[in-house]
């Protein structure tokens, strides 16, 4: 046997190299007990291989999470409040080698912003900023912050994430000041941060909230049998809870393709409605319920967002409508399957709180009054 057949022999001997494993990818969700946290949790255990670790104070309950724990080999658990301090932050973060960060901790809304507003500054910027400080000294990839359309305010334009933004509360100020902070290079150094503006969510899920716009007018119209709707004329973008949670995902699977800083407006062009005309889709599903409008009380937010942006970088489309929640939630009442007690109490802020008693909550501020 020559030279050469020995060698080919020994190649075709030798065995093949035993594929290379990737370790699974750590998502840490924080508020991940919450209404759009939980989602996203769930999402990413049954669309991804990702491990994830859901970290929240249970402000109001846990048990969206119950079902996680039968996939105890990828879900975590940590009862813990964002206000820790940066060490603590970057020790956990190591020690759970986290590499994607989604930040849907706060007091979200107006009404309990108002209520609790030191807790809101707090919560909502000063620890947002001092995590993804400390997620970027700790290595991880990326962070994600869950932010709002609301932003806008009130304007008559078509809104992109270029336009100028109008906070009218301390839950909008405190959402821009973080935006601000995540998308300026000199901060959070390598790290890659993606904000997420999300348009006003609604559909049923494991932890869902009746204080948002469309359900709050359901459940009007089942409890009392009559809904106002404050200045009818304005608009509002509007998202699925569903839809949000995939959005975030997307931006995790498409990491190493994204731009390091970026806004990205979360929802779709179709899916901006003007007040009445949820009125209208409430009252074609409980005819019933006598809608009224009240056009003396302009509602001081109006805005109606461009979302061809996350279309174009993410191939992101919605795959749920309002008109379709819409009709769930009426039959899951009418079936009994979602109750009154629930209309009540899964809230932020209840209906009676003297929060919401304020009637200049429906009412437009000047600019040069603010």
């Amino acid at each position: 046997m020559c030279i050469r057949d020995r060698y080919q022999r020994r190649v075709r001997d030798k065995p093949p190299k035993s594929p290379r494993i990737a370790m699974p990818q750590t998502l840490l969700v924080l508020g991940g007990a919450g209404y759009i946290g939980s989602t996203v949790a769930f999402r990413a255990l049954r669309s991804t291989d990702m491990k994830v670790i859901v970290l929240d104070k249970l402000m109001y309950s846990g048990s969206s999470l119950y079902p996680f724990f039968a996939m105890e080999d990828r879900f975590e658990f940590i009862k813990a409040d964002i206000r820790m301090s940066k060490q603590t932050w970057r020790d956990l973060l190591v020690e759970k080698q986290v590499d994607f960060v989604f930040n849907a901790a706060a007091l979200v809304g107006e009404h309990i912003c108002k209520k609790y507003p030191e807790d809101a500054q707090q919560i909502n910027e000063d620890a947002a900023i001092l995590v993804a400080e400390a997620a970027a000294e700790a290595g991880c990839k990326r962070y994600m912050y869950a932010s709002t359309c609301s932003n806008f305010g009130k304007t008559e334009d078509f809104v992109d994430e270029t336009a100028p933004t109008f906070p009218l509360s301390l839950y909008a100020s405190t959402k821009i000041n973080v935006e601000n902070y995540l998308t300026s290079a000199s901060n959070c150094g390598g790290m890659a941060c993606t904000v997420l503006r999300f348009a006003t969510i609604y559909g049923l899920a494991a932890r869902v909230r009746f204080d948002l716009l469309i359900h709050e007018f359901i459940r009007d119209a089942w409890n009392d049998k009559r809904v106002e709707i404050y200045g009818p004329e304005g608009w509002r973008p509007f998202l699925h809870v569903d839809d949000a949670a995939r959005a975030v995902i997307m931006v995790c699977e498409q990491h190493d393709t994204l731009a390091p800083r970026e806004i990205f407006n979360v929802g779709a062009n179709s899916q901006n409605f003007q007040k009445k005309q949820l009125g209208e889709m409430i009252q074609h599903r409980l005819p019933q319920a006598e809608v009224v409008y009240n056009h003396k009380a302009v509602d001081k937010r109006s805005y109606k967002v461009n979302f061809r942006k996350i279309q174009a970088h993410l191939g992101f489309n919605v795959t749920h409508t309002p008109e379709a929640s819409v009709d769930q939630i009426c039959s899951g009442l009418e079936s009994g399957l979602v109750t009154t007690k629930e209309l009540d109490e899964m809230v932020n802020v209840s209906k009676d709180d003297e929060v919401r008693r304020d009637f200049r909550e429906h009412v437009h501020v000047p600019r040069s009054k603010l």
